[in-house]
C-alpha cells in the first residue's frame, strides 16, 4: 500500500514541479508579448515533455546521484523516498500557491538530507559527494548564468541589430475556383490549378510581409522566431535535467522492480505535463512581468544562456536549478539592458531560494518520525 501511495505522491511532485517550473522557459515570451499565456504554456509543456522523455538515454548519472549516490548505505525501504517526496512537495506546493519560483532540485536535496539524518544519521550521508556533485553546481550556476547573460547581451544585440526589421510569414494559399457555367441558378466551378493548397512562405522585411501576406497568415518577426526557439530549448533542457531527479525516487522500489526506466520517466512526464497546463499561471505572472520587461532579443539572450548551461550540465551529470539559472539570466539582462530590475521581487525570490533546502529537510525529517 505504501508503495502505491509513493507512486501517487511522486506523480504529485511531478505535477507541482510542472506548475512551478513551466514558467522558467516561457516567461520571456509572455513578458515580451510574443505569445499569450495559454499559448506559451502549451509550447513550454510540449518541449518540456520532449526533454523529459529524451532524458532516459543520457541521465543515468543524475539518476544514480539522486537515488543513492550521496548515501553511504542503500535505503530500500519505502519510508525514505516517501519522506523525501513529502518534504520536497510540501515546500514547492506552498511556493507555487504564492507565486514564488523556487527550485525543485534544492527541495529534493533538502528532502534527501532530512530523511537521511532521521533514518540513518549524519554518517549515512557522503558529504564530500553532496558538496561536489550537488551543492557546488547549485551554488555557482546562478552566478554563472547572471554573468553570462550580462556579458553576451551586448554582443548578441550588436549581431542582431537589424533583425527586428525582418519577419517570417506563413500563409496557406487555397486553390482558386472560377465559375464555368450557370444553369437554373446553380453554378459549376473548376480549379484554375490542379495543385492542392500550398504553403506560402515569405522571409523578408516587415513591410513586404505586411503587403504580401493576408491577415489570416502567421507573421513573426525573426527576433521573435529566434526567441521562440531558445524558449523551447530552455524548456527542453528543464525536462532533461529535472525528470531524472524525480524519477530517482521510484528507482529501486519493489513494486517497480521489474519496470524499465522509460516507463518511470513517462509517469513523471505525465505529471509534469498536467501540472504545467493546469497550474502554471501563478508563477508565470511573477516571472514574466514582475522582474523586468524584455523584448525579443533580450528574451532570446536570456534563454540562449540558460538552455546552454542546463543542457551542458545534464550531459555532465550535474544537477542545476532551471529556476535559479533562468531567473538569474533575466535579472542579468535587466541590469545590463535597462540598468535595473524589480529588486523587491528579486529579494522575495532570493529569500524563497534560501529557505527551500532547509524547509524541505525539516519536513522530511519530521515525516520520517511519523513513519
Amino acid at each position: 500500500m505504501l508503495e502505491i501511495i509513493l507512486i501517487v505522491f511522486v506523480i504529485g511532485l511531478a505535477y507541482i514541479n510542472g506548475a512551478n517550473d513551466i514558467s522558467k522557459g516561457i516567461a520571456t515570451l509572455v513578458g515580451g508579448k510574443i505569445l499569450k499565456p495559454a499559448q506559451a504554456i502549451a509550447w513550454g509543456t510540449i518541449t518540456t515533455v520532449a526533454g523529459a522523455l529524451a532524458g532516459v538515454a543520457i541521465t543515468g548519472g543524475l539518476l544514480k546521484t539522486f537515488s543513492s549516490g550521496i548515501l553511504s548505505q542503500p535505503l530500500s525501504t519505502t519510508a525514505f523516498p516517501m519522506a523525501v517526496t513529502i518534504g520536497a512537495a510540501g515546500w514547492v506546493l506552498f511556493a507555487t500557491r504564492t507565486g514564488l519560483p523556487v527550485s525543485t532540485t534544492h527541495a529534493l536535496t533538502g528532502g534527501i538530507i532530512g530523511a537521511a539524518l532521521a533514518q540513518i544519521g549524519g554518517s549515512g550521508i557522503v558529504w564530500a559527494v553532496l558538496i561536489k556533485k550537488i551543492a557546488l553546481p547549485l551554488a555557482l550556476s546562478p552566478v554563472i548564468s547572471f554573468s553570462l547573460a550580462w556579458l553576451i547581451f551586448p554582443l548578441i544585440r550588436y549581431a542582431l541589430a537589424n533583425v527586428n526589421n525582418y519577419c517570417l510569414c506563413l500563409e496557406v494559399q487555397q486553390t482558386q475556383l472560377i465559375p464555368v457555367q450557370q444553369l437554373a441558378g446553380t453554378a459549376a466551378f473548376v480549379s484554375t490549378s490542379p495543385q492542392p493548397p500550398a504553403l506560402h512562405v515569405v522571409a523578408n522585411q516587415v513591410e513586404t510581409c505586411e503587403q504580401t501576406v493576408s491577415r489570416s497568415g502567421v507573421k513573426l518577426r525573426v527576433a521573435d522566431s529566434l526567441h521562440l526557439l531558445t524558449s523551447g530549448l530552455t524548456s527542453f533542457a528543464r525536462g532533461l535535467n529535472d525528470t531524472p531527479k524525480i524519477a530517482a525516487l521510484l528507482i529501486g522500489t519493489s513494486l517497480l522492480g521489474g519496470t524499465n526506466t522509460f516507463k518511470i520517466f513517462v509517469l513523471v512526464a505525465i505529471g509534469m505535463c498536467i501540472g504545467s497546463l493546469l497550474g502554471g499561471r501563478k508563477v508565470l505572472e511573477t516571472m514574466s512581468g514582475k522582474i523586468t520587461a524584455m523584448d525579443g532579443i533580450e528574451g532570446f539572450t536570456a534563454n540562449f544562456g540558460a538552455s546552454a548551461l542546463v543542457t551542458a550540465a545534464t550531459f555532465l551529470s550535474l544537477p542545476l536549478s532551471t529556476t535559479h539559472v533562468t531567473t538569474s539570466a533575466i535579472v542579468g539582462i535587466g541590469v545590463r539592458s535597462h540598468g535595473r530590475a524589480n529588486w523587491k521581487v528579486v529579494r522575495d525570490i532570493l529569500l524563497a531560494w534560501l529557505v527551500t533546502l532547509p524547509t524541505a529537510a525539516v519536513i522530511a525529517y519530521l515525516v520520517s518520525f511519523i513513519f
